[in-house]
């Protein structure tokens, strides 16, 4: 996803006033792929400013969903892929990942009001 606007603005100011292509180059990194690692020269409150400038989730849910569908496929590529080559050390890690990721599931539903404890069928 393109980053917005705003982001692309505060960027482009960055190398007429700071005179720091790279920075501004890391910056436009951060900004359309959010879940990336950052450089370590990078400014950290940069980077957050730059963030915090993406729109909040409940106006553009589909943008956050997409960058939550990124993250998680960006941690679990290469286990899948040394899974489909027969090796079975990537077992624990993706089981230890999809436990996180029910945890934060139930957690979440709770929150936006769905049932999630066991009830007893009628």
């Amino acid at each position: 996803m393109p980053p917005p606007r705003e982001q692309v603005e505060m960027i482009r100011r960055i190398p007429v006033h700071d005179r720091d292509a790279d920075r501004a180059a890391t910056l436009l990194t951060a900004a359309s792929y959010p879940d990336s690692t950052p450089h370590a020269h990078a400014a950290q409150a940069k980077l957050t400013a730059i963030r915090a400038l993406r729109p909040p989730t409940h106006r553009e849910l589909s943008a956050a969903l997409l960058r939550i569908t990124r993250a998680i496929d960006t941690e679990t590529e290469a286990l899948h892929r040394r899974q489909d080559n027969g090796h079975t050390d990537a077992q624990p890690a993706l089981r230890a990942i999809a436990f996180r990721l029910l945890e934060l599931g139930f957690t979440i539903a709770e929150h936006g009001g769905m049932n999630t404890h066991d009830s007893k069928p009628p």
